[in-house]
């Protein structure tokens, strides 16, 4: 209401300024006075309060409640564990000396008879040089024996001696696979008539065979006459 008269007029009260923080007041009727538009991060009637972030806020009551189920959920899983090992107590699993399988052998026998160094029989392994095999019979001998005042042969004798290797196990060449099909591949074949020319019908000299022992005895009885004595005939009257 102004001095000198009955009328009323508006008070403009943004001229003082109400608004803080950077509003902005806008003068409204006298009944409502005035409103104050806040900047961002502010609020109130004159943007004096700090607008905080929204936060999920929990009252007590729910607070306890979540803590109270965690709680009970820790019991039951050490319930559950302490049930599973007491039940596996009582389970009687199978030792490793139990379990056979086709893959797992025990070895209980391992580094048995080390102490046994002189009980062993050498007698397989002294095979003579001239005799048959120890362990084999005479009579079951795949080469035959010569009888006395027999007329020996060169291919009997061979067949005798391949018998004879044939029926040894230990005796060499061992088993052994060689291809020859290509052997003398791209050489030339020289003449063979020298074959013939160092062929004549004379008697040869044998005596020689004589000198080189016992062991050659077979071998100057086939290449001497008949009715020679030998040196094997001389051994074996000896």
């Amino acid at each position: 209401m102004s001095a000198d008269s009955k009328d009323c007029t508006d008070k403009d009260e943004c001229i003082d300024l109400p608004c803080l923080n950077g509003g902005t007041c806008i003068n409204l009727e006298p009944n409502l006075r005035y409103r104050c538009n806040c900047p961002d991060g502010f609020w109130g009637e004159n943007c004096e309060l700090i607008q905080e972030g929204q936060t999920l806020k929990l009252s007590m009551g729910a607070l306890a409640a979540i803590l109270v189920c965690l709680l009970i959920i820790l019991i039951l899983v050490l319930v559950f564990v302490v049930y599973n090992r007491r039940r596996e107590a009582h389970i009687k699993y199978p030792g490793p000396d139990d379990d056979v399988r086709e893959n797992i052998i025990n070895y209980d026998d391992e580094g048995g008879g080390e102490d046994d160094m002189t009980a062993f029989d050498i007698t397989p392994l002294q095979i003579p040089i001239n005799g048959p095999h120890p362990e084999m019979d005479p009579s079951k001998l795949a080469f035959s024996m010569l009888v006395p005042g027999q007329e020996l042969n060169v291919g009997t004798f061979i067949e005798d001696h391949k018998k004879r290797a044939d029926s040894d196990p230990n005796a060499p060449p061992f088993d052994d696979l060689r291809n020859y099909a290509y052997e003398g591949g791209g050489s030339t074949a020289g003449s063979l008539s020298s074959l013939a020319s160092g062929t004549d019908d004379e008697q040869q000299d044998y005596e020689y065979l004589s000198a080189w022992g016992p062991r050659f005895g077979t071998l100057n009885q086939m290449y001497s006459g008949p009715g020679e004595e030998t040196d094997l005939e001389q051994y074996a009257v000896n």
